[in-house]
């Protein structure tokens, strides 16, 4: 498996193997060992949130319209938003929507745009950040327009200055495969598990530099509890693009595994070269 496609597979398990202690302190649950069911959501086993739905929407619109085009790809969020579409729990609403994802969302509604971010540093959420995979392995044969992209999608529903900052620094990093230097300030400082974009980015890296593979890091990040999907999605991006081997029972315990791969496989083989 290339690096590409586990950056993409590794959102999905990240996510899936967090959903279930989401909003939990760390040390008031069983450590996680792997996918179970339960959780505030009740959720399957090894099913997946909003961080791999609305990655699935971004690449169903670049594989349906073979470039990011934003207001299909604002119109598949809406879709999933209200009937479930590209998420686990089709033909009901999305049942894991953060809060600003929801009014950026509903306010492109009442304004007609395709983006509808608002630059209030107090609407800094990871949601921009969480939903990436797609714009790098679509274009895997191109930086600039992994990072152009990235900060795109992330317009949609996030415009503060540190959700473009965060958002480009992660993109630029994924598509390279390693901690850049240039961004090692982004990194200091005290963090949490919470939902705020600095916080997400810094406790990923910190459960990628403080492991040797993919799926002790994966554990580790989502072990911390607190926004632990969308920390381990993110955490499974860059494990996945760094370390390239997913274990394959982590694949075959995703709900829709088969389906994820198959999705994973044409946004790289159908993405433009060069």
């Amino acid at each position: 498996m290339n690096s590409s496609i586990s950056t993409w597979l590794g959102l999905f398990v990240g996510d899936a193997l967090g959903v279930p202690v989401e909003f939990m302190e760390s040390g008031a649950f069983d450590p996680v060992t792997g996918f179970r069911p339960g959780g505030p959501h009740r959720a399957a086993l090894g099913e997946w949130s909003d961080d791999g739905a609305m990655a699935m929407a971004i690449a169903d619109c670049y594989i349906s319209q073979g470039h990011l085009d934003l207001e299909v790809c604002r119109r598949n969020f809406i879709q999933w938003m209200d009937h479930g579409t590209y998420g686990t729990r089709p033909n009901q609403p999305a049942w894991d929507v953060g809060g600003t994802v929801r009014s950026a969302l509903r306010r492109t509604q009442v304004v007609g745009a395709s983006v509808a971010g608002i630059a209030d540093p107090n609407s800094s959420g990871n949601g921009c950040i969480m939903r990436l995979a797609p714009c790098i392995v679509w274009n895997h044969s191109n930086m600039a327009n992994a990072i152009r992209d990235a900060v795109a999608q992330a317009l949609i529903t996030h415009a503060s200055p540190h959700s473009i900052v965060y958002t480009s620094a992660l993109a630029h990093e994924l598509w390279m495969g390693s901690a850049l230097p240039e961004y090692d300030h982004l990194r200091e400082g005290a963090f949490s598990n919470g939902g705020y974009v600095a916080d997400t980015y810094r406790s990923a890296w910190q459960s990628v530099k403080a492991n040797q593979s993919f799926e002790s890091a994966v554990l580790h990040a989502v072990n911390k509890g607190g926004d632990a999907d969308t920390v381990g999605a993110v955490t499974g991006m860059l494990a996945g693009r760094i370390y390239g081997e997913i274990p394959q029972h982590l694949i075959d315990g995703l709900m829709q595994s088969d389906k994820l791969v198959g999705v994973g496989e044409q946004l790289y083989c159908l993405a433009p070269h060069g």
